[in-house]
């Protein structure tokens, strides 16, 4: 028996890119190491940031240097970090792949009138560069030079569906990480987790998302109904 879709409307669907829909393989233990690097360069403890994201990282950093007085240190190393970021990212984007039926999902979605956006902490080039290869489309495309906070905020969720002119409470968010829920849940739209081959059942619990699943076939009959 079919499930029930999470919503009677759905104006749109946005997704994380990589991981959801595409797989780089980018080494983000590795650009971790390296902005934990940067950290201790610009004087902080590797405690300081080692439980921070990525992103966070830079943030505490850039951060941490403003308030030494250091404002051109700051940016220096923000835009050195950034170009660490992208060219680790572009490497990886060239070899990408399609996790199965994404394209065919999106292009479903799309089909039937509703607004696909993708919702990315990667920079455009590279997110433009795995979109071009699979063939995957999308009606926006939010990276990480788009807005000036990243999931788990709501900010480029929200300016996303500004972009959809889509009301959140008609929306779902999908993605393999904890923080596309808690960014989906904190913009007001239903969430997917989507689970990861090597990841255990239980991995979202803690954010508790509307529907978990490893296959994005059941995203397609989790938002519409297949028969309609």
């Amino acid at each position: 028996m079919p499930m029930k879709p999470l919503l009677s409307t759905v104006d749109s669907v946005l997704f994380d890119l990589d991981g959801t829909l595409v797989e780089t393989n980018i080494d983000f233990a590795a650009m971790k190491r390296e902005m934990v690097a940067l950290a201790a360069e610009a004087g902080m403890a590797p405690r300081e940031v080692e439980g921070l994201d990525i992103l966070g990282v830079i943030d505490s950093t850039t951060a941490f240097l403003a308030n030494e007085g250091k404002a051109g240190e700051a940016a220096e190393l923000r835009c050195r970090a950034m170009s660490i970021l992208e060219e680790i990212e572009l490497r990886h984007a060239r070899d990408t792949q399609e996790i199965p039926f994404a394209k065919d999902l999106t292009d479903r979605l799309r089909a039937r009138g509703i607004g696909v956006g993708i919702v990315t902490r990667n920079c455009r080039r590279a997110s433009e560069l795995s979109l071009s290869i699979t063939g995957i489309g999308a009606d926006v495309l939010v990276c990480r030079e788009d807005s000036l906070n990243h999931k788990p905020h709501p900010e480029p969720i929200l300016l996303a569906l500004s972009v959809l002119h889509a009301d959140p409470r008609n929306s779902v968010m999908v993605g393999d990480h904890i923080m596309d829920v808690q960014g989906g849940k904190a913009a007001g739209t239903k969430t997917i987790g989507f689970l990861r081959e090597h990841r255990a059942d239980d991995f979202f619990d803690s954010v508790e998302p509307d529907f978990v699943t490893r296959d994005l076939k059941e995203v397609l009959d989790a938002i519409i109904h297949r028969d309609s």
